[in-house]
């Protein structure tokens, strides 16, 4: 994806994204708030985990790490990774405010889709585990359809990408 601005000169933040899948190839979607340039307005406050890696970092490593820091969750099972970088653009009306992301224009992201091979109640979104910040406030699993109507607006063109890239995995 292009850059909306193409004279924008600040690099995209390395991250990774994961699609965590149950049985039924339901995506897993956190319910999140603001958080600098991740605007999120009311009704497309769902997103799937993410989050900041070096981009010399084992991807699969990084990906369970951060499933596991925003969602609890230890039990799953790789299933693919994308073979691209994917770049989105944080929305263009944003204005910094000092916050960690204000450096990036967006983020370049690797995708990995995971099935949940646990039980849901191994789902803790508190963070409590973690020490860090909560990032989600409620969850639910959604098809693909779904997802997209209640996504990040910004990120439904990456969504569109991720759940072509792991089609056969999500419903």
């Amino acid at each position: 994806m292009l850059s909306l601005d193409q004279s924008d000169s600040r690099p995209y933040r390395p991250n990774v994204g994961i699609c965590l899948i149950n049985p039924n190839g339901l995506v897993w979607m956190g319910k999140s708030e603001s958080a600098g340039p991740e605007i999120v307005t009311k009704g497309r406050e769902w997103q799937m985990p993410q989050g900041g890696i070096e981009e010399t970092e084992d991807i699969v490593a990084a990906a369970r790490r951060e499933v596991w820091e925003e969602t609890g969750v230890r039990s799953l099972e790789l299933l693919m990774v994308a073979d691209e970088w994917w770049t989105y653009d944080f929305p263009p009306h944003y204005q910094a405010t000092g916050h960690k992301l204000d450096p990036f224009r967006g983020q370049k992201q690797k995708w990995a889709a995971f099935r949940f091979t646990g039980p849901d109640s191994g789902i803790d979104i508190t963070a409590s585990h973690t020490g860090e910040p909560q990032e989600f406030f409620d969850w639910r699993w959604m098809d693909v359809e779904e997802a997209l109507e209640l996504t990040i607006e910004f990120k439904v063109e990456q969504y569109r990408r991720v759940f072509k890239a792991f089609q056969d995995y999500v419903r």
